[in-house]
C-alpha cells in the first residue's frame, strides 16, 4: 500500500519561548525514529512517504495521494496539538492509523479525562485543576499531592518536585508549571505503589494485549524518588530498568486488564493504546488509573516497544501491527488481528 508517515520533528518545531523549561521539546520526534519507522513500514513491503505534519500537509498529500497515513504527530502548539493533523486529515477525507480528533483532544487533556473516567465509575486520583497558583483548594483533597501540566506527555514537568506536602509547596509548584508550561495544572491525589502500565494494539473485541510492564526504579540510585517523569524516560532512557511480564498474581494482571480495556473503551481510543496505573499499597494494591496515551510512542526503546519484545514480538512487528488494525477498522482488510481469544478479552471487561 501507498502509506504517508506522518511525523514532527523537533528540529522544525518553532523556537521555544524564552525561559522554556529544558523538556519542552521532548513530546516531538527526531529523524533515527523515522527512519525506523519507515524501515518497519517498508519491510512489510509497503511504499512509504515521508511527510512533516504541518501546515503544509494537505498540498503534499495533494501531490502524492496515498491509500493511508501512519499518524505518529504530536503537534506543535495549541491545547488540542495532537489533533491537529487528524482534523486535517479528516477534512480531506485520507484514513489515517490511530485515534480520533475528538479521543485525542480529550485524552491529551489530562483533567477532562478524569472527568469521563470518574463518570464512568473507573479509579482515578481525587483532583483539582489549578488555572492560577492562588486559587482556592478543595478540601476534600489530602497531601501529600502530585502537580504535573495537565496537557503534556513523555513525563514533561513532571520530577520529585511534583510530590507536595504543604498548601506553601503546592502553590510553589503549580505557579511553576503554569508558568513554564502556559497551561493548567493538575493536582492529584499522590498514590504510593508501584507504576505499571498496560499496553494494547487492536479494536475491540479483537485486541491483543502485551506482557505488562513495571518500573523498576532500583537502577537510578537508592536516592532516587519514585517518580516516572521526562529525565528518567529521555535524559536517563539507558538506565531505564523495567520487570516485564510483571510479577504480579493473575487476578490483579486480570484487573489491569479489564481497567486497560474499559479505559481505552470509554475513551474512544483505536489501533493502539497504553494505559498507565499506579497500585495503591494503601489500599491492597487496588489499582489506580493515572492516564491512557492515546497517541503512544512507539520509538525503538519506547515502553510500549519493551513490552511487545518481551512477547518476542520486533519493532517492526508493533509498528505494523497498529497499521494493520487501522486497516481493518477501514475495511481494506477482514483478518482478526488478535492474538487473544474475542471471549478472553470479554470475560476481562465482563469481571
Amino acid at each position: 500500500m501507498r502509506v504517508a508517515l506522518l511525523y514532527n520533528l523537533a528540529s522544525h518545531a518553532p523556537e521555544p519561548p524564552p525561559g522554556a523549561p529544558p523538556d519542552i521539546l521532548y513530546e516531538l520526534d527526531h529523524e533515527h525514529n523515522v527512519e525506523a519507522y519507515r524501515a518497519a513500514l517498508e519491510s512489510r513491503g509497503h511504499t512509504v512517504f515521508l511527510m512533516e505534519g504541518d501546515t503544509d500537509l494537505p498540498a503534499r498529500l495533494r501531490q502524492a495521494p496515498v491509500d493511508i497515513c501512519f499518524n505518529t504527530c504530536e503537534g506543535f502548539r495549541g491545547e488540542s496539538r495532537e489533533a491537529h493533523v487528524p482534523a486535517l486529515l479528516e477534512m480531506l477525507g485520507v484514513p489515517y492509523t490511530g485515534s480520533k480528533v475528538l479521543t485525542l483532544a480529550l485524552t491529551l487533556d489530562k483533567p477532562m479525562t478524569k472527568r469521563v473516567l470518574m463518570f464512568y465509575g473507573l479509579p482515578t486520583p481525587a483532583f483539582q485543576e489549578f488555572l492560577t497558583p492562588d486559587d482556592p483548594i478543595d478540601p476534600r483533597l489530602r497531601f501529600p499531592l502530585f502537580v504535573k501540566p495537565a496537557s503534556e506527555g513523555t513525563g514533561m514537568g513532571i520530577n520529585r518536585k511534583s510530590i507536595v506536602h504543604t498548601e506553601a509547596a503546592l502553590r510553589e509548584r503549580v505557579a511553576y508549571v503554569v508558568d513554564a508550561y502556559r497551561e493548567p495544572a493538575l493536582v492529584e491525589e499522590y498514590i504510593q505503589g508501584r507504576d505499571v502500565t498496560v499496553g494494547m494494539v487492536g479494536n475491540w473485541p479483537d485486541l491483543h494485549i502485551f506482557p505488562l510492564s513495571m518500573v523498576d526504579y532500583s537502577g537510578y540510585g537508592p536516592d532516587a524518588a519514585p517518580v516516572y517523569g521526562s529525565n528518567k524516560k529521555v535524559d536517563l532512557a539507558d538506565q531505564y530498568r523495567y520487570q516485564c511480564p510483571a510479577d504480579l498474581p493473575e487476578p490483579l494482571a486480570n484487573e489491569l486488564r479489564r481497567l486497560a480495556i474499559e479505559t481505552m473503551r470509554v475513551t474512544n481510543t483505536v489501533d493502539f493504546a497504553r494505559v498507565d496505573f499506579r497500585l495503591d499499597e494503601r489500599n491492597g494494591d487496588q489499582p489506580i488509573i493515572l492516564e491512557i496515551n492515546s497517541l503512544p510512542g512507539i520509538t525503538p526503546i519506547s515502553d510500549l516497544t519493551l513490552m511487545v519484545q518481551a512477547e518476542g514480538w520486533t519493532h517492526a512487528d508493533l509498528v505494523n501491527s497498529v497499521l494493520d488494525a487501522a486497516l481493518k477498522r477501514y475495511g481494506f482488510v477482514d483478518e482478526d488481528l488478535s492474538g487473544l481469544h474475542r471471549e478472553k478479552v470479554k470475560q476481562w471487561v465482563r469481571a
